[in-house]
């Protein structure tokens, strides 16, 4: 049981590091965003070379969005048992009678428990892989960003 313990603890620590991550790209994104947009206007004249850029520039922000938002709200199949151990599962099956979800908790045996852990463990890997991958296309979507942001200050220079 306690190596179920471990391995639950360290695959929700390394939600918590994904989150963390995706809240700290996300940031610079928008700052990013928000440089373009406060200097819009000290764009010299809109010529073609800097219109594709620049709306290249926009779409990878919506692009950037859309990935960051698959990284803080994951989706996951519903075709999962119900868990006595996730905490909405818990709360959806006994917000009405508490009484009846202390006595049930209470009464898990420990097989139950150990398959229920290992099962959150899995999902729980496959939450964190999901989320690790939209983080990589996020990294490459925000470093596309960059260059298009170098690359229309470039061109305002000249």
């Amino acid at each position: 049981m306690e190596n179920l313990k471990y391995t639950y603890n360290q695959v929700n620590e390394w939600i918590k590091i994904a989150d963390q991550k995706a809240l700290i790209l996300g940031s610079f994104n928008m700052a990013s965003f928000i440089y373009q947009l406060a200097n819009l206007d000290k764009l010299k004249y809109i010529s073609i070379y800097a219109t594709i850029p620049l709306v290249l520039y926009i779409l990878s922000i919506f692009l950037a969005l859309f990935f960051w938002l698959r990284i803080i709200y994951p989706k996951l199949d519903n075709k999962y048992k119900k868990s006595k151990i996730y905490f909405q599962h818990i709360a959806n099956a006994y917000e009405k009678d508490i009484d009846l979800g202390i006595d049930e908790l209470q009464n898990l045996d420990e097989q139950e428990i150990k398959r229920d852990l290992a099962s959150q463990i899995v999902i729980n890997s496959i939450i964190a892989k999901k989320k690790y991958n939209d983080i990589q296309k996020f990294i490459w979507v925000f470093a596309f960003q960059l260059f298009l942001l170098v690359l229309l200050i470039v061109q305002n220079l000249f």
